[in-house]
């Protein structure tokens, strides 16, 4: 099968606990002869799967290969000199398995779901998209009109309209390009799209990440298939620079609305206050019938229909940091306001009891994030390749011990500090300006 792009006294010691307890991660790392890093994550499940995580997002794209990591996401398991793509399909179906291609602003991760024996036979394939894809020009027609599906789609969803176009506000280019090619994309052969994968297919640019597979099948496998792999140095992006400003788009329907500022890199102390910070001023309920613990999730709660989140966003080397809210236009207003009172009081100082709650709720949140396989593929993936060692559960939730109160009051006040990038979608004559929060 093939997818397309988841309070008594009794109870003191329970809420006094410093961290939620996580089970040791059964990872495995090794570098394998052909220089391409394989990982190993022991699930102990039937079901097992591959993926190759490619430094090969849009911050991998210049200006003449923008739109590039879109088109080559799109030609996985398309025909190559070993397969036709009809083949790939109807073996991988009568094998039970599940083909699939996703997309994120560092990384393309190309994976296959399987049952443990038929590793060989899917890591083959997986090869083969390496080594063997085609790239026929009458195939180029095909895949771009699954591109100009896919950005189209996109525009239904008001809220990754907003989403990205706030890292394009952002961060201009790298990070800041287009997870969606354009009308603008330089893109317009299929002989672009394979030389954007030679540069991006080479051994320092890959990560194979198995799950549920013996390490040594996937390490000897991989020394196998992958031993005439370019080992090619891609060059270094610039680096990323955070710049902030605004963007209004008219839309029909309810109002989206996105107010960020500069994050940090995944993995630093920076980000790990961040994320206190985030649990902080979070207005989302955790209960049914509830009204939500802040100050911001009660206002939300008076709302019918509203929404309002804060994310905090990490990458190789920065992050976006914000609310992100949805509603009618009056309704976003005083939500958003709201959200800005609430990082002034973070700014002024945090309760102990606020602390701890949100201490606790960020390490939860980061445990969380390592429960499912695609998750843990692409973590543990883009850790590698980024850093060249992967940071276990356990590890994530240690890091907030070193987050103390002073450090959650200072991220707001930087916060507060930085030049904001607010996205309007929707009822923009309605929608304020960043200007108009107070900020």
């Amino acid at each position: 099968m093939l997818r397309a792009h988841r309070l008594s006294s009794k109870l003191g010691g329970i809420l006094s606990r410093k961290y939620a307890n996580v089970a040791a991660s059964p990872v495995v790392v090794t570098k394998s002869k052909t220089g391409v890093a394989v990982i190993s994550v022991e699930d102990n499940t039937p079901a097992s799967s591959v993926a190759l995580v490619v430094k090969a997002g849009p911050r991998a794209e210049t200006t003449d290969s923008a739109g590039a990591a879109h088109f080559l996401k799109n030609f996985a398991f398309k025909n190559t000199s070993a397969r036709t793509a009809f083949r790939t399909t109807r073996e991988a179906e009568l094998l039970g398995g599940v083909l699939s291609a996703n997309l994120t602003r560092e990384s393309l991760i190309i994976s296959a779901e399987f049952l443990r024996e038929d590793l060989p036979y899917f890591m083959e394939l997986l090869s083969d998209i390496i080594f063997k894809t085609s790239y026929h020009q009458h195939e180029f027609s095909d895949v771009k009109k699954k591109v100009l599906f896919e950005r189209n789609a996109m525009k239904v969803f008001p809220d990754v309209v907003a989403l990205d176009t706030a890292h394009s506000v952002a961060f201009r280019h790298g990070l800041g390009n287009s997870l969606f090619a354009n009308d603008s994309t330089k893109v317009k052969s299929s002989q672009d799209v394979s030389e954007f994968a030679s540069r991006v297919y080479t051994a320092p640019n890959i990560t194979i990440v198995g799950t549920s597979v013996d390490h040594q099948e996937l390490l000897n496998t991989t020394d196998k298939l992958f031993q005439n792999i370019d080992h090619s140095v891609p060059p270094t992006p610039i680096a990323s620079k955070y710049y902030g400003g605004e963007a209004r788009i008219a839309a029909d329907g309810i109002s989206h609305y996105v107010l960020a500022f500069a994050g940090a890199p995944a993995g630093t102390l920076d980000y790990a206050t961040l994320q206190v910070l985030r649990s902080l001023i979070d207005g989302e309920k955790h209960t049914k019938w509830g009204e939500g613990v802040n100050a911001l999730a009660q206002v939300v709660n008076k709302f019918e229909g509203t929404q309002g989140t804060a994310f905090n966003v990490g990458y190789s080397d920065a992050g976006l940091f914000g609310v992100y809210v949805s509603g009618i236009a009056t309704s976003v207003y005083q939500v958003l306001r709201a959200a800005v009172e609430e990082l002034k009081h973070a700014s002024a100082g945090v309760p102990k009891e606020k602390f701890e709650q949100a201490l606790a709720k960020a390490r939860n949140n980061v445990a969380a994030s390592y429960e499912t396989r695609s998750s843990k593929t692409e973590i543990f993936g883009s850790q590698v390749l980024l850093t060249g060692k992967v940071i276990s559960p356990a590890e994530a939730v240690a890091q907030f011990d070193r987050v103390k109160i002073e450090d959650v009051k200072n991220a707001a006040i930087k916060v507060l500090q930085c030049k904001p990038t607010a996205i309007a979608v929707g009822d923009i004559n309605s929608l304020p300006y960043s200007d108009a929060l107070s900020l």
